[in-house]
């Protein structure tokens, strides 16, 4: 069993991300993973820590703002982390098959000129994102997707009669032939209240705690 503290959206704000590590410190936590945007300056926070990381377009289009000696560092973070069953990435499941970690996005990015939307959707804007997205973790045999991005913490799920419902928390019991994508909110900038948002995955016991820390 593995306990994971999920996070995402820093976006430079050290005190807030301070914050919500010393509450997840009082909780049973194995393995903390930051999904993308955080920013230079709570870098150091994390480096005591079992932490695994996902780039996101922040780090993208502003990895000059990071320390000279951590660039390299951070230019090898992946797009997505994968587990058992699950799948976890800055803002959507799919994304180009070249594009394994920052440097090779960032390579992407100037050969090919996409729109940022097309890398980085919004699953709680863009409906065709969304359904794209319970497509790709049915394609991959998984059964929940963690992601930021969104700023906002949600859960939509796709049951196995196909029909879709928005899930309220704070404990989400995953159903094993259902598709879920759990947006896990914002530390440093979120909007869908003052608190910081972030989550706790089991990955044994498939359970998802929406944690809101308020500020």
């Amino acid at each position: 069993m593995t306990i994971f503290a999920i996070f995402s959206d820093v976006h430079d704000r050290r005190d807030r991300l301070e914050r919500a590590l010393g509450f997840l410190a009082t909780r049973e936590v194995d393995r903390y993973l930051q999904l993308g945007d955080l920013g230079p300056s709570p870098l150091a926070l994390l480096d005591p820590l079992s932490v695994r990381h996902t780039f996101g377009n922040w780090e993208v289009s502003q990895l000059h703002h990071f320390p000279p000696e951590r660039q390299p560092e951070i230019a090898a973070w992946p797009a997505q982390w994968r587990g058992e069953g699950w799948l976890a990435a800055h803002a959507s499941p799919l994304f180009p098959s070249e594009c394994t970690d920052l440097t090779a996005t960032r390579r992407y990015m100037a050969q090919h000129r996409p729109r940022w939307m097309q890398l980085f959707p919004s699953l709680l804007h863009d409906e065709k994102a969304v359904w794209a997205a319970f497509a790709e973790l049915g394609r991959q045999g998984r059964r929940v997707f963690f992601h930021g991005h969104t700023h906002v913490q949600a859960v939509q799920q796709l049951d196995p009669d196909n029909r879709y419902r928005r899930l309220q928390g704070p404990i989400i019991r995953l159903h094993p032939d259902a598709l879920t994508l759990v947006g896990v909110g914002s530390v440093g900038a979120p909007r869908d209240g003052n608190a910081l948002r972030c989550v706790l995955f089991d990955d044994e016991a498939w359970e998802v705690e929406l944690v809101g820390i308020e500020d």
